[in-house]
């Protein structure tokens, strides 16, 4: 009983890469990942290139998308299509030809981005050297916006600085907002704050200034156990949902899930990589399945373990975040210790996925590594038996 349910989750895994792969005459695409991946200078992919690492340069050209996640994420090369990057810093030096969705504590823009920009993060920063020829969407905590943005300007943030030239409309939500002398914004200015913007002297508003105070949430008239249950009861049911189907898990595979969760650990680059490829794969590769071989039924049930691959991602994730956490007071030994590290770890994530414009971050960071340790960890389950094979 034990060996189905990951035998389950492997054939899902399968299912999804299986669909991928069979599309790629259709879908091209490079896949690279380890501790340190780089495409030097000079060199040209005429691919979308999907890569996990725990350091990943990109110094050369890629002439398609690029979707990159880990610890530190530099482009300084050019990317002709559209950058996907999930790191705890991003550094985007190069040329972008399309969109770029940027998501990590810390976002660097000093390039070139001919479409929109979309980021979410503790710390962004869009350098004077900075072109964005899209619109700039952001959510984050401090924000300093220095090069030009030729679209509007849209989101929310706690502290937002903007020095330099906007040719559409400002339109945020934020603690503070200030408009430096240097700034010339084109369009209008509408903020919600609870704090008056600091516009100072010199500053160029081409439109009208809007200031809106933040609204205030009326009470229900319900009463107070409705509004508990309708705001917290979903979270919480969604809790125990994923506590009973790892508690189930954890009795039956303790070993395995451990492995996995072991493997986010030893391996994140890889896992994160992987992860992506699943993640943004899958659903393209689906589309094109159902119009190229066998049709709809097909890509239907390769999106349906797409989905139960994404929902089951949060267990080795929460599991890991438990060991992590009391494996720093005592061993972690036993099915017993094993539930417990996975609640802790579980409600940490509820907990981090409340953190205003953070937690869609926060969920995709987890489906990326739950997801790609799976397969970390079937690689490697193959590769030691192989081994011994041949021993």
């Amino acid at each position: 009983m034990a060996k189905h349910i990951f035998r389950g989750l492997a054939i899902v895994l399968t299912c999804t890469l299986l669909m991928i792969f069979t599309a790629m005459p259709v879908l091209a695409f490079d896949a690279r990942s380890g501790n340190m991946v780089t495409v030097l200078g000079g060199e040209v992919i005429n691919d979308d290139l999907y890569v996990g690492a725990n350091t990943v340069i990109i110094d050369g050209t890629i002439n398609g998308d690029l979707w990159a996640a880990g610890n530190a994420i530099i482009i300084n090369g050019i990317v002709n299509g559209s950058a996907m990057a999930a790191g705890r810093i991003v550094n985007i030096n190069g040329d972008i030809g399309h969109a770029v969705r940027a998501a990590g504590e810390t976002i660097n823009i000093s390039g070139d981005v001919d479409g929109d920009v979309m980021v979410g993060g503790s710390q962004v920063n869009i350098a004077s050297t900075a072109k964005v020829g899209g619109d700039l969407l952001l959510g984050a905590g401090n924000v300093r916006i220095d090069g030009l943005i030729e679209g509007v300007i849209k989101g929310g943030g706690g502290d937002v600085t903007i020095s330099s030239e906007v040719r559409g409309d400002v339109a945020l939500k934020v603690e503070s907002l200030t408009i430096l002398p240097t700034a010339n914004i084109q369009g209008d200015l509408t903020y919600t704050s609870e704090e008056k913007a600091d516009i100072q002297s010199g500053a160029q508003i081409g439109g009208v200034t809007i200031h809106n105070l933040p609204e205030v949430k009326e009470k229900r008239a319900r009463g107070f156990p409705f509004v508990l249950f309708s705001g917290i009861g979903g979270k919480v049911t969604g809790f125990f949902m994923a506590l009973i189907l790892g508690l189930v898990v954890i009795l039956l595979a303790p070993r395995r899930l451990t492995s996995i969760a072991e493997s986010i650990r030893t391996r994140p680059g890889p896992s994160a990589g992987w992860g992506a490829l699943i993640l943004f794969a899958t659903p393209i590769a689906a589309i094109i399945v159902c119009i190229t071989i066998i049709g709809i039924p097909l890509g239907l049930i390769a999106l349906a373990l797409w989905g139960i691959a994404i929902y089951l991602a949060q267990i080795p994730v929460g599991l890991f975040i438990g060991h992590w956490i009391i494996g720093h007071f005592r061993g972690v030994e036993g099915k017993a210790i094993m539930i417990g590290a996975l609640a802790l770890g579980l409600v940490i994530l509820r907990l981090l996925r409340l953190i205003p414009h953070l937690g869609f971050f926060i969920g995709l960071a987890v489906i990326l590594f739950g997801l790609g340790a799976v397969i970390v960890t079937l690689r490697r389950r193959r590769a030691e038996v192989k081994e011994a094979a041949s021993t």
